[in-house]
């Protein structure tokens, strides 16, 4: 492997290390945030499925994260056709799928309560609530790239078959 590509991949690991790192520090604040926070205009439920939603959407981000560390070491080993890397690809679409439904399920839960913009655009700034979709196309972009690989691989072997 090439050092820059060496470099490149040590300095993702980096970033997601920090993401990892900063991600533990940002949801221990919204947990606590959350139970200290006065929360008498909701009911039980809402706040369970509130709390629900909210757990497995960030479960889901951190699995993404760490589904990503073991690529990018499979990458480091120089060999990243791989059927666990099928599998690990897999898993993060399906992360990011089950991200998209926790958005769509918060958004319907509380149409009634708040109105939702697709888009807003006030003098300052332009807002867009388009999670749902970038997660949903991220999914979509990284399941064809489980199948790419896949191809990768059933093709490496039949040409290490032929040898």
């Amino acid at each position: 492997m090439k050092l820059d590509n060496k470099k490149m991949i040590n300095f993702m690991m980096f970033i997601l290390n920090l993401i990892l790192t900063l991600g533990v520090i940002i949801t221990f604040s919204i947990y606590y945030n959350i139970f200290n926070s006065d929360l008498k205009n909701l009911t039980q439920y809402d706040i369970i499925i509130m709390l629900f939603i909210l757990t497995l959407g960030i479960a889901c981000t951190f699995l993404i994260a760490l589904n990503l560390r073991k690529i990018l070491k499979t990458l480091l080993g120089g060999n990243p056709f791989l059927w666990e890397n099928v599998k690990l690809l897999n898993r993060i679409s399906i992360e990011c799928f089950i991200i998209t439904g926790c958005y769509i399920i918060n958004i319907l839960l509380n149409l009634k309560k708040h109105s939702y913009k697709f888009l807003y655009v006030s003098n300052s700034i332009i807002h867009t609530d388009t999670e749902p979709l970038i997660f949903f196309l991220a999914g979509i972009f990284i399941l064809i790239l489980s199948v790419v690989f896949k191809q990768a691989i059933i093709y490496k072997e039949d040409s290490d078959n032929t040898i």
